[in-house]
């Protein structure tokens, strides 16, 4: 998709992913390095290990197994996001109720399955709005449908060696 500008200071993520004591340049930082084991349960949102992955179980499967705290509620805490959707343009300005719909309603779907695709936050400037993410699966499917949804620009950027994606989308 050709090279973007960068959305944010990217030595400074970069720093801040090299400083984390468990940085793989293969992997992603937040990948436990131990195997949870079924009925384990994250503390601060209450999903649940079933065959080896976080899901959201029904309320009589929670708090069965070990207390843990999921990949995205570390990466929450710490303010580590896996990826950035910037969206700006006068066409953004007229219409950003309809577009943080949309947002929502793809956060929602995508949570529904996978528990840890989640937002991190939402900033909203005069004529931007900034949505970081904590992987980069959320960041490319909230960018794509809004893209679907309002056309515009939209440029996709993988980092390389990081889990990570900026995405930004423009229409004026």
């Amino acid at each position: 998709m050709g090279e973007s500008r960068p959305i944010h200071q990217r030595g400074e993520v970069k720093k801040q992913y090299l400083q984390n004591p468990y940085y793989d340049s293969h992997h992603d930082p937040y990948h436990a390095r131990q195997k949870y084991t079924d009925g384990a349960y994250c503390e601060d949102c209450e999903a649940v290990v079933e065959k080896g992955s976080f899901r959201w179980a029904a309320v009589e499967a929670k708090h069965v197994g070990q207390a843990v705290k999921c990949p995205a509620c570390q990466r929450i805490q710490e303010n580590m996001a896996g990826g950035v959707v910037f969206l700006e343009g006068a066409f953004l300005k007229e219409h950003i109720v309809e577009i943080r719909n949309l947002i929502s309603n793809v956060e929602n779907v995508e949570k529904s399955e996978h528990p840890l695709e989640r937002i991190i936050d939402l900033e909203e400037k005069q004529d931007s709005l900034l949505v970081r993410t904590t992987y980069e699966h959320l960041a490319r499917r909230i960018g794509e449908a809004v893209h679907r949804a309002y056309k515009g620009e939209l440029q996709i950027s993988y980092a390389e060696d990081e889990k990570y994606v900026d995405v930004r989308w423009i229409r004026n």
